[in-house]
Parts: structure tokens; C-alpha cells; sequence
């Protein structure tokens, strides 16, 4: 209980209107359902840009769907934006070609455009996994990448609230 009084201060005291880094969240798909193609990947970058703020960064869902990373990370490259890269955790096939795709995309452009790995999204609020299961995940991607030379960060973008309900069993 002591860990958590200590948990509820610090976080008391972090400024949440504040982000290291600011961006946007983008889907591989179009408003049609399409796949987006490199050169309209590029044309959104290019527009975020152009957007009040300067946003050279953006969080991409999952590596595999629709080609993610190998359209997206040339039009990144182009453009100067930075790649949040997210990695689907469910489904095990669907965890392969994510990594897949990933590694794929390191060892084709190296990791200069990548802010870092999210493996998963949200999964522990939706109850889609354990919390042990997303850890091994998370630990695998990270020793993956890390043999690659891969320095960024690998992690989990979920809600606060599902760490905070898995947080008060410790």
C-alpha cells in the first residue's frame, strides 16, 4: 500500500498537459477502407506539417496491416516525420506479421525514423490479455529489436486506469 501513496504522489505531480512528443494517430486505412499508399502516407506527413504546431510525429496502430511499415516508413523517411511504430498483440498469427513487418522495415531503413514500439494498445483496459502475457510480448519485441542494434524504447500504450487496477495487486 506504501508503493501506491508513493505511485499517487509522483503522478500528482507530473504535468499531464505536457507530452515529449506530440502527434497524431493515423490508420493504415483510408476513409474508404483502402489501403494507403506510400505516396498518400507522404502527402499526410506532408500535411500535419503544414498543421498549426509543426507535428513531425505520428503513432501507427499495427506494422503488417495493409503494408503499414513498408509504405509508411519511406514516405517517414521523405518527409522527416517520426514513427511511433505500434505492434498488434492478439492473435498469434497476427503478432508474427507484426514483427515481421517490423523487422523487415529495420533492416531495410534502420531505426533513425522510429520514436519507439508499442506493442499492443489498450489490450489490458479492453481485458484482451494478461498483464503477464503483455509483458512477455513487450519483452520479446524489445530483445528482438535490441539484436538488431534497435535502441528505442518498447512499451505499451494503454489507459492509466488499467495500470492503476493492475498496479493494486503489488
Amino acid at each position: 500500500m506504501k508503493f501506491l501513496s508513493v505511485l499517487h504522489a509522483f503522478l500528482a505531480i507530473l504535468p499531464f498537459s505536457s507530452a515529449y512528443w506530440k502527434g497524431f494517430n493515423m490508420a493504415a486505412q483510408n476513409s474508404d477502407g483502402s489501403c494507403r499508399t506510400q505516396a498518400q502516407w507522404q502527402t499526410a506527413f506532408k500535411r500535419l506539417k503544414s498543421q498549426p504546431g509543426y507535428f513531425t510525429s505520428v503513432r501507427l496502430y499495427a506494422a503488417s496491416d495493409c503494408d503499414t511499415l513498408a509504405r509508411a516508413v519511406p514516405a517517414a523517411i521523405a518527409t522527416g516525420t517520426k514513427l511511433l511504430v505500434g505492434v498488434w498483440a492478439e492473435d498469434s498469427n497476427h503478432y508474427a506479421a507484426e514483427k515481421q513487418a517490423l523487422i523487415n522495415a529495420i533492416k531495410a531503413h534502420g531505426s533513425d525514423w522510429m520514436i519507439a514500439i508499442s506493442v499492443g494498445s489498450e489490450d489490458l483496459y479492453r481485458g484482451d490479455t494478461s498483464a503477464s502475457t503483455l509483458a512477455g510480448q513487450i519483452y520479446d519485441v524489445r530483445g528482438m529489436v535490441r539484436s538488431m542494434g534497435v535502441k528505442q524504447e518498447v512499451g505499451h500504450v494503454d489507459t492509466w486506469t488499467a495500470w492503476y487496477v493492475y498496479m493494486r495487486y503489488f
